[in-house]
């Protein structure tokens, strides 16, 4: 059931949760939630305490993304064609996640400022003198790398930035979809200090199933996605999806060919 694994999700990310607040996250009452936390503890997932649940934690979270690396070509190239739609002299603000990060390692320019709540995305900002970065603190997300809670969301409120990118769990007819609700809020407000949007994600998370609605089209000036995307597809969204070019391969046999043939020698008799 697609509650329960949300539930555990949820739960790798928070820590902890009361049954009346999974019951208002879910929209089912406190009963459904009981029977749902029972069959997470036999299996092994969750530890019920007083007055709520707690995650049992191991080395291997027990519901996880796609493994690091996955659709690691198209990431990269979506990152460089967000990177080159940023301007010099912009204020922007970089949402969490992996192909977010793909972006920050694109940025080349002398004069930028960069907004951002992800651990990995600050790194790599700092680590380009040219670029100001300002980190928005808060919690960390229990399973994640990215900072969320009220003092993220203050912080936020009393910014205004040129551009914000968000990246997404998934991308269906309806909008920018994710499998958590915890970061909902904090991303809404990102979206209201900023002048436009756009949001960058794999062909792979077209069509996926998740929850949470984060944002509807009209919030969005673009997506870029990578060009394997079906064009006829792309062109059915309300915004333009821009598909981004994938490298071409250099295997053996490319490299073979584009040497140039050498002259075949004749001998005189």
């Amino acid at each position: 059931m697609s509650r329960r694994r949300d539930i555990t999700v949820l739960l790798q990310q928070q820590g902890f949760a009361s049954v009346r607040s999974l019951a208002d996250a879910f929209g089912v009452d406190t009963s459904t939630v009981r029977r749902d936390l029972e069959k997470l503890e036999a299996q092994g997932l969750v530890e019920r305490t007083h007055g709520g649940v707690v995650p049992v934690r191991r080395e291997e979270p027990a519901v996880q993304g796609p493994p690091p690396g996955t659709h690691q070509p198209e990431k990269e190239a979506i990152g460089a064609a967000m990177a080159e739609r940023v301007l010099e002299g912009q204020t922007i603000i970089l949402d969490s996640g992996s192909t977010t990060l793909e972006v920050a390692r694109h940025l080349t320019h002398s004069r930028l400022t960069v907004v951002t709540h992800d651990l990995r995305v600050g790194l790599e900002i700092a680590s380009k003198p040219s670029i100001h970065l300002v980190f928005i603190g808060g919690e960390l997300l229990p399973s994640g790398l990215a900072m969320w809670g009220p003092t993220s969301v203050q912080q936020i409120e009393t910014m205004r930035v040129n551009v914000a990118i968000f990246g997404a769990d998934t991308v269906t007819d309806d909008g920018i979809f994710s499998t958590s609700s915890y970061e909902t809020e904090l991303k809404r407000k990102m979206r209201s200090v900023a002048s436009e949007a756009f949001f960058v994600a794999d062909s792979s998370k077209f069509g996926r199933e998740a929850l949470f609605r984060v944002f509807g089209f009209e919030d969005f000036t673009a997506g870029i996605t990578d060009a394997t995307l079906d064009p006829i597809r792309a062109a059915r969204f309300p915004v333009p999806i821009i598909r981004a070019p994938l490298p071409a391969p250099v295997g053996p046999q490319r490299s073979s060919a584009l040497r140039s043939p050498q002259p075949r020698r004749t001998v005189s008799r």
